[in-house]
């Protein structure tokens, strides 16, 4: 959305094939007649993409087409795998713009920065491209790309917004330590959007689509207490809707969780990713103790927010016991909306490393990886262990709302992996349905958002 909103700021026309299926999109492409097409790429998501990718080269020879996304920044070698020509690396804002209008123009382009080329079957690399220093220079997102194909979205009681870009931690998880080491020097990494500037993107939203709460996407929105401070002033004054974040539990006091009350706070979200100190310290670079997890989610109680958390297993190194760690840990933190995910060892990550030289995984399983991180473990552990994580994935959320289940996990293992994940399927629904905001939605809009919600999770 923001990429669109800025190249139609630069008069070039932007549009978005909404669809899943390859005749729909050949179809659509035929009709549209582009000068250039653009995929965004995430890893495993990506694989459907490779014989689509060979089809549109073959029938539409003279459009030009690039790919971007975290999947082309982090692993740029998959120009080599798709009919490509050019991947863009970064955010896109500075470089994409300068792209198509030199394209536009006949221009050449090939020095470009932020992208690679392929060029006679060679591949030309170019430096990285600047990072956007002002985010208030980019127009706000343009949310009728997907509104005026997606009603069911459209008409969604949330809308999804985000204040700034970047975080400062290490976790080896994540792509943010990969992303910082590669632009280092190439900008500032955080940046926040203005107060003023971020209010009025969400005053428009909601007069234009309708928001009932507000959910902020920031890794940590309350990373920078001034920036927070008057946020949280004019959003009460000026929107008053409940709002749902994410914060670090070391970002958790006194003075942070008053204002977040007072300013119409209803969730919040945090990581603790492992019960096992050594694990998340070590392996994850998390540098956090159980102590600051825990006081944390008290705190968060204490002033009457909703908590929820999110955890990972299948972690290198991780034993059965330090699975129990997270079930125990979790407990302690009583969350209103536990969640746990499979780890997926995704290209470049530092922690993807770390499973292959520790012998749990290796590249030649790449293609394993599956799109969903709720089934099972692409990495390599003895059949006890993985049957253990993957059955405690199952169960997380019963296992944590309802501790006294744990006495009796000899007899929930039995039970047929499908069964479990069905069982968590229903769960998961019914925790929602209790701790978001009250809110005022049709029968009609709640039933598309299940059965999406059902597509997806099956």
């Amino acid at each position: 959305m923001a990429l669109s909103s800025n190249l139609k700021s630069n008069n070039v026309d932007s549009l978005l094939i909404y669809s899943n299926k390859e005749k729909d999109i050949l179809r659509k492409i035929e009709s549209l007649k582009p000068d250039v097409i653009g995929y965004s790429l995430m890893y495993g998501s990506h694989w459907k993409y490779i014989g689509l990718s060979k089809k549109i080269d073959a029938l539409f020879p003279n459009i030009y087409k690039i790919a971007g996304g975290p999947l082309t920044t982090f692993f740029p070698e998959i120009i080599n795998q798709l009919h490509l020509d050019a991947v863009c690396i970064g955010e896109g804002d500075i470089s994409l713009p300068n792209l198509l209008e030199r394209i536009s123009a006949g221009k050449s382009f090939q020095d470009l920065r932020g992208f690679h080329f392929k060029s006679d079957g060679k591949v030309i690399k170019n430096e990285l491209e600047d990072l956007l220093d002002n985010l208030d220079h980019l127009p706000f997102p343009d949310r009728e790309l997907f509104y005026d194909q997606d009603p069911l979205l459209k008409n969604q009681e949330f809308k999804s917004f985000v204040s700034g870009r970047g975080c400062p931690y290490p976790c080896t998880y994540c792509f943010n330590h990969k992303f910082n080491e590669m632009f280092k020097g190439k900008g500032k990494v955080i940046r926040r959007k203005s107060v003023d500037y971020f209010i009025e993107e969400i005053r428009e939203t909601q007069i234009k689509y309708g928001c009932q709460f507000a959910l902020f996407e920031d890794d940590i929105f309350v990373i920078n207490k001034q920036w927070f401070e008057e946020f949280a002033f004019k959003f009460k004054k000026e929107i008053g809707i409940p709002y749902i974040c994410y914060v670090r539990p070391n970002y958790v006091n006194e003075d942070i969780m008053k204002i977040m009350k007072e300013s119409g706070c209803h969730i919040v979200r945090m990581a603790i990713e492992t019960g096992n100190e050594k694990l998340r310290n070590v392996i994850l670079k998390r540098n956090m103790k159980n102590e600051t997890i825990i006081n944390a989610s008290e705190l968060i109680h204490k002033y009457g927010m909703k908590l929820s958390v999110s955890n990972m297993t299948g972690l290198p190194t991780e034993t059965i016991d330090d699975v129990n760690e997270t079930v125990d840990l979790n407990i302690r933190c009583n969350p209103d909306h536990p969640t746990i995910q499979l780890f997926m060892p995704y290209p470049k990550m530092e922690l993807s490393k770390i499973a292959i030289e520790k012998g749990y995984f290796n590249e030649g399983l790449l293609s394993k990886i599956p799109t969903n991180t709720w089934k099972t473990t692409p990495l390599i552990f003895d059949k006890k262990t993985k049957n253990h994580m993957e059955k405690i994935q199952k169960i997380f959320p019963l296992i944590i709302k309802y501790p006294n289940l744990k006495k009796h996990l000899n007899a929930i293992f039995i039970l047929p992996s499908w069964f479990l994940y069905f069982l968590s399927f229903v769960t998961k629904i019914i925790i929602v349905k209790n701790y978001l905001p009250p809110t005022k939605v049709g029968i009609t809009q709640r039933i598309g958002v299940l059965l999406r919600f059902f597509r997806f999770y099956w």
